[in-house]
């Protein structure tokens, strides 16, 4: 998949190709099990353990292989290159979808008399997706640099080159990120200085926050607009809407 804005494979590119995979994943699965993909079932669980641990396998367990199947043939395959940018790419791709694979825990509902919790009916659920998209932001941090060398990533280790495997869990990254904060055309980076970001109570603060990072001053307009609100559909077959006003603030570096 190819991203005009992020020509170099950084660290931001691999991110950006890990919570996107992530993301395909996550929204197949989901909506599989909600019924709603034709030809997908629930997904499969463990044989039932032979104790009185008073629960049994129930429900509809997220389809995680169907999830990763589908994102492979809509993500993957559109990767036809032999070089270190589809290397890149699909290594973390994959990366994306083993962390959705890991936030697979197993969720239970309670069954019994007056809210009694004699026995539990549980099945395995994905983590919301924001849990999943704060374990790609750790993984960010973490980002190993690596070489394409004979056909294969390969990172250093220990002063020597080490293969980097289909098992490896870390994000990697070919180039070296530019300096964000500085207009750099040629790595699709427009710099901080003139950026604008509109924001809301705490996002406010998100926006300064930007501008500081950079060394760079904000400048902050309060702003009001009219929006569309409270709106009630009416028999047949309208929808009414009420005027409402919203307070924004408008973020500059400067």
């Amino acid at each position: 998949m190819m991203y005009p804005q992020f020509i170099s494979a950084t660290r931001e590119t691999a991110f950006l190709h890990a919570i996107s995979s992530a993301a395909i994943t996550h929204e197949f699965t989901h909506q599989c099990s909600q019924n709603r993909v034709p030809g997908c079932k629930c997904g499969k669980t463990r044989k039932q353990p032979k104790t009185n641990s008073g629960w049994q396998w129930g429900g509809c367990s997220d389809d995680i292989k169907f999830g990763e199947k589908e994102t492979r043939r809509f993500i993957d395959k559109l990767e036809k290159g032999n070089d270190g940018r589809t290397a890149f790419n699909l290594h973390n791709n994959e990366v994306g979808r083993k962390v959705v694979r890991a936030s697979l825990r197993k969720v239970c509902k309670c069954h019994g008399v007056t809210g009694g919790c004699n026995l539990k009916t549980c099945w395995k659920q994905l983590a919301p997706f924001n849990v999943i998209g704060s374990e790609l932001k750790r993984k960010y941090s973490s980002a190993v640099r690596v070489s394409f060398l004979n056909n294969k990533l390969h990172k250093r280790d220990n002063k020597r080159d080490r293969l980097v495997t289909k098992k490896e869990k870390k994000l990697v990254y070919l180039d070296s990120s530019p300096d964000y904060c500085v207009r750099n055309a040629t790595a699709g980076s427009p710099g901080m200085l003139g950026r604008t970001c509109q924001g809301e109570n705490s996002s406010s603060e998100e926006c300064r926050s930007l501008c500081n990072s950079c060394n760079l001053r904000h400048r902050t307009v309060e702003h009001k607009k009219q929006v569309k609100c409270r709106c009630k559909f009416v028999w047949c077959c309208t929808v009414k809407c009420k005027v409402c006003t919203v307070k924004f603030s408008l973020t500059t570096c400067v």
